[in-house]
C-alpha cells in the first residue's frame, strides 16, 4: 500500500463522486423538483425519477458495446454532454423539457461510472480490486452526501439552485476527463 500509487485513481474518484452526487440527488430531489418549482400534478411527481431509471437501465445494458467502438474517453465526454444538456432542459422549468431532461441525464450517466471503474481496473501497481474499491467508495461518498448537501443549499437558497450545482458537478468532470490520456 503506497499512496503514490493512488495518484492516477484521484481525477477518476473525483469524477465518481460528482456523478453519484448527481445519481443521488436525483433519487432523492427529484420528486420535490418536480412538484415545488416545475408545480406539476401530483400524479407526475414520480415520472422525472422514473424516466431516468429507465434511461439509466437502458445506458447500462448498451455501455459496453459503445465502449469498444467509442473507447473509454469518448464515451465518457459524450455521456457529460448528455448529462449536461439535461440538466439544461430540468432547469428550464417546462414540465415536458424537465422529465426529457431526467432522462438525458439518465442516458448520460448511465454509461459513466462503469467506464470510470473500467479505466481505474487498469491502473499500475494497484490491483483491480483495490482501484475499483477505491473508485466505488468515493463514488458512494457522494451518493450519500451529495444529496444532503444539495438539501442544505436547497434551505438556504432554491432547489432550482441545487440542481445548477449539479449542472456544475456535470461540467467539472467533463473538464476533468478532458485531461485523461488518449490510451
Amino acid at each position: 500500500f503506497k499512496i503514490k500509487n493512488f495518484k492516477p485513481l484521484l481525477l477518476l474518484a473525483m469524477m465518481a463522486f460528482f456523478i453519484m452526487a448527481s445519481e443521488g440527488a436525483i433519487v432523492d430531489w427529484s420528486a420535490l423538483y418536480l412538484k415545488t418549482v416545475v408545480m406539476v400534478k401530483l400524479s407526475w411527481l414520480g415520472l422525472g425519477y422514473t424516466v431516468f431509471s429507465a434511461t439509466m437501465a437502458f445506458g447500462r445494458f448498451l455501455g459496453d458495446e459503445i465502449s469498444k467502438s467509442l473507447g473509454s474517453r469518448k464515451l465518457l465526454l459524450i455521456g457529460f454532454v448528455l448529462a449536461s444538456l439535461g440538466f439544461g432542459f430540468v432547469l428550464l422549468v417546462n414540465p415536458f423539457l424537465v422529465i426529457f431532461g431526467f432522462g438525458l441525464v439518465g442516458l448520460g450517466l448511465s454509461v459513466i461510472i462503469p467506464e470510470l471503474f473500467r479505466l481505474g481496473g487498469k491502473t499500475p501497481h494497484l490491483d483491480t480490486s483495490v482501484s475499483i474499491s477505491f473508485i466505488s467508495g468515493v463514488g458512494f461518498l457522494g451518493f450519500l452526501t451529495g444529496p444532503v448537501v444539495l438539501g442544505f443549499l436547497a434551505e438556504k437558497s432554491s432547489l432550482k439552485l441545487s440542481f445548477f450545482a449539479l449542472l456544475i458537478f456535470i461540467i467539472i468532470s467533463f473538464f476533468a476527463a478532458l485531461l485523461l490520456k488518449r490510451k
